[in-house]
């Protein structure tokens, strides 16, 4: 201990005699251990950790499995599918099914809208967490007819009713309903499925009792028994599914069964994105290792003498091994508690920048697993920074190393010197590389057309209660009110509404039949998504027309049905032929004539092929949920508080929601590959800088190192242009080794991007081509400025160098 204080005490002195390396030196470990501090925090707190229930490992997904029908496989569920496996499963503890609610809340200030869900009785159970105050839902309150109960979260709780401890058993109005206050859960609590939702009430009382068997509207979550593994659980629920499939063939045919862990499905999708930075930002600390360690060689060739000296008193390799790793880790310690200061702030603006919607991104925060991981990412920094400059440099001749001149003792380590940058530039390179296919994905991905024109159109979301809109008439008598209302105020060119907005995500599929063609087998009917929407909503979102007309105010309850179908719907059913005047429906009596075709719209993002579409009128098939778009001739956020007021003077009691920009959307559509790409383009510039960094110091402390020979070649009559030269080959040798190396690496290795990339192939070698060329003229210039001044050596006093 007292020999270790020593050398700490040594260390610190050695390392303030030279400020301007300790300070490099420091600042580049730090930005290097910041990385990979704020991006494993990323990484820990939406991979690596548990969900917060009990026993988390035991919680999965079901799924109904539709493959084999051409369809996704992972289907929801139906109210009857679910009730067959709920009985007949002996996997499952508990088995619990959820859908969407969106209830509104009126209150005497102003009525809010509120995402909320429908649960089974045993949902609260199934997680392990009970509510703060009150109780769960009993099985009595999930039945049909069953008086309406809601648990409310602890945020609504606050916001709306000021924390009030007696608020169970009381009634609050929600979409015109009454409901009893039963309980409050705990903060931070959040629905797996539906994480965003704010209240819950039972699901049975809600559903409609028409939606049976094969009405696609449960997602379906369990707790598995002790001992059960998921493999063991899909493989009952496939066995079950087979046998739905045999008693039950018209819906069940060639039907299958999923089973996923819970938390392989709320944070699988993003693995490879997170897996991705966490290398990023390991090579980025790699090449700060290796900067670093170049650093410690050029100053420790100076110090030969001094170690010699050291050796002759008596110190072994060991004991000025163990001087030097303790100088490296004061350095890797130092630049450790700069980096999580640093990493601290990284962390604030990853959450403030990271897309709405990432799974558990409010649980992104720096903790003692962090900070744990910091500790050893910084002592294993030191180590390996340290250990090879310190074994290169204990290898001593003591009657050479005393013999040293000043000039002499700037040799030796070149050649580790020179690895050590090529690997820092083949670093650099396949994250350039893998930036630089993000950025082409993306780009491409900017380019597609989404089918509809989002510039200068506003949106705003509402739902129209049972009690005060109980039937058709009053529904479509609110939608025409309130466009007549809102195409007369100043700046709007044209409104119009629809039940799901483009690139929502929302499913909406229904089933076909089509007139004149034998009805196919059981599950094989044609499928389309669909959307009510007013006549001038085509016009204000821009959707082209492509064949026959649009819906006009004369397609109302009381005219023909009709239908306006998308390209994609007209391609896949009536390839060689005229679509118009062709009837499908989802029952003979209820035939709908095709009038029209429009152009193909994204609904569930830029990068998801448009499937087959249709479109009914507003007025023939209603919706409670619809989007009110406005085109506008200004700046559309400048119109909210006057659509706003044409709402209130309708019908006070209605709550808006989802109020932005058709624009704010189709950007929020794309935020996941626009962070990825931020974050991956930042780590390549880092990584760049640094191998910039790197190549320049290698050729600048050659070129201090042979100031006499330069000198002695100039005054044998050497041109500058020769002198020039002879510096940048040595430069570009190094960097082209590099590229050959990193070229190969990433051959190798973006072949793991091929998920986060979009029109581009993962070994593009227009990508690779041009990132490679760009590396090498940033190599060339970090070698000129050194070769340059070789240049300006004066011949005589570099002969009198010594």
């Amino acid at each position: 201990m007292e020999n270790l204080i020593k050398d700490i005490r040594y260390g610190v002195r050695t390392l303030l005699k030279q400020p301007g390396f300790t300070l490099v030196a420091i600042v580049t470990l730090a930005l290097g251990i910041a990385a990979n501090t704020a991006i494993f925090t990323v990484v820990d707190a939406v991979l690596l950790r548990p969900l917060p229930y009990p026993e988390p490992e035991r919680l999965v997904m079901a799924w109904e499995n539709h493959q084999a029908l051409g369809g996704p496989e992972q289907e929801w569920l139906s109210p009857t599918g679910f009730d067959d496996w709920r009985t007949q499963n002996s996997v499952f503890e508990h088995l619990s099914a959820v859908a969407g609610w969106g209830p509104t809340l009126t209150r005497e200030e102003e009525s809010q809208q509120l995402v909320g869900a429908v649960v089974s009785h045993d949902t609260f159970s199934l997680l392990g967490v009970p509510p703060l105050l009150g109780r769960a839902f009993t099985e009595s309150e999930d039945q049909p007819g069953a008086e309406r109960v809601v648990v409310l979260s602890h945020s609504v709780w606050q916001r709306y009713f000021n924390s009030n401890p007696g608020i169970t058993g009381t009634t609050v109005s929600l979409s015109g309903e009454q409901y009893t206050v039963i309980g409050v859960m705990p903060a931070g609590f959040k629905l797996p499925i539906i994480p965003n939702s704010e209240l819950w009430s039972t699901l049975r009382p809600t559903l409609n009792p028409g939606c049976q068997r094969g009405c696609y509207v449960l997602r379906v979550m369990g707790r598995l028994k002790p001992g059960v593994t998921v493999a063991g659980a899909q493989a009952q629920m496939v066995t079950i599914a087979g046998r739905l499939a045999e008693q039950f063939p018209e819906t069940n045919q060639n039907v299958s069964a999923t089973i996923v862990s819970l938390h392989e499905q709320t944070v699988g999708p993003l693995r490879p994105a997170m897996l991705m930075l966490l290398v990023a930002v390991g090579f980025v600390l790699l090449i700060a290792c290796a900067n670093v360690a170049n650093l410690m060689l050029a100053r420790g060739v100076t110090r030969r003498k001094e170690l010699a000296i050291r050796a002759a008193l008596g110190a072994g390799r060991g004991r000025v091994i163990r001087q030097l790793l303790t100088e490296t880790s004061l350095l890797a310690m130092a630049g450790g508690a700069l980096g999580v200061l640093l990493a601290f702030w990284l962390v604030q603006w990853l959450v403030a920048i990271g897309p709405q919607g990432t799974p558990r991104l409010d649980e992104i925060s720096i903790d003692t697993r962090v900070l744990g991981f910091t500790i050893g990412t910084t002592l294993l920094t030191g180590i390996t920074f340290g250990l090879v400059p310190a074994l290169q440099l204990s290898k001593l001749d003591l009657s050479q190393s005393l013999k040293e001149t000043a000039r002499t003792s700037q040799s030796g380590g070149g050649r580790l010197r020179n690895a050590l940058v090529v690997a820092e530039i083949a670093l650099a390179l396949i994250l350039l590389i893998g930036g630089g296919l993000l950025m082409k994905s993306f780009l491409l991905l900017q380019r597609v057309d989404p089918g509809f024109n989002p510039t200068q159109v506003l949106t705003l979301g509402f739902i129209l209660n049972r009690n005060s809109y109980p039937e058709r008439p009053q529904m479509v008598s609110f939608y025409s009110q309130l466009l007549e209302r809102v195409e007369t105020l100043p700046g709007v060119q044209s409104a119009g509404l629809v039940s799901t907005l483009p690139l929502s995500g929302n499913n909406t599929d229904t089933s076909f039949m089509i007139e004149g063609r034998p009805a196919p087998p059981p599950n094989q009917e044609p499928v389309a998504w669909y959307s009510s929407v007013t006549h001038d909503y085509f016009r204000t979102m821009g959707i082209r027309p492509i064949k026959g007309r649009l819906f006009t105010e004369s397609d109302n309850e009381k005219a023909p049905r009709v239908v306006v179908i998308a390209e994609a719907l007209a391609r896949r059913y009536w390839p060689d032929e005229d679509p118009i005047g062709k009837r499908i429906g989802s029952a003979p009596d209820n035939w709908r004539e095709i009038v029209g075709v429009v152009s193909d719209v994204k609904h569930f993002g830029l990068d998801v092929s448009a499937r087959p579409s249709m479109y009914l009128p507003a007025s023939q098939s209603p919706s409670r949920g619809m989007t009110l778009v406005v085109k506008t001739k200004g700046e559309p956020s400048g119109l909210i508080g006057a659509v706003r007021s044409e709402f209130r003077s309708l019908d006070h009691n209605l709550a808006l929601n989802n109020i932005k920009p058709m624009g704010q959307i189709v950007s929020e559509s794309i935020a996941q590959p626009r962070f990825i790409l931020l974050l991956l383009g930042v780590f390549a510039g880092l990584a760049l800088m640094l191998a910039a960094v790197g190549i320049y110091g290698v050729i600048s402390y050659a070129v201090t190192q042979r100031t006499q020979e330069f000198g002695v070649r100039m005054a044998l009559g050497a041109r500058t242009f020769d002198v020039l030269s002879l510096v940048l080959k040595r430069g570009m040798v190094l960097a082209l080794l590099g590229v050959v190396l990193g070229l190969a690496g990433s051959f190798a290795l973006t072949r793991l991007m091929t998920q986060l990339l979009f029109g581009v192939t993962p070994t593009d070698a227009l990508t690779f081509g041009a990132v490679s060329v760009f590396l090498l003229v940033v190599a060339l210039v970090a070698c000129y400025v050194p070769a340059r001044r070789a240049t300006k050596v004066d011949p005589l006093v570099a002969l009198r160098y010594e």
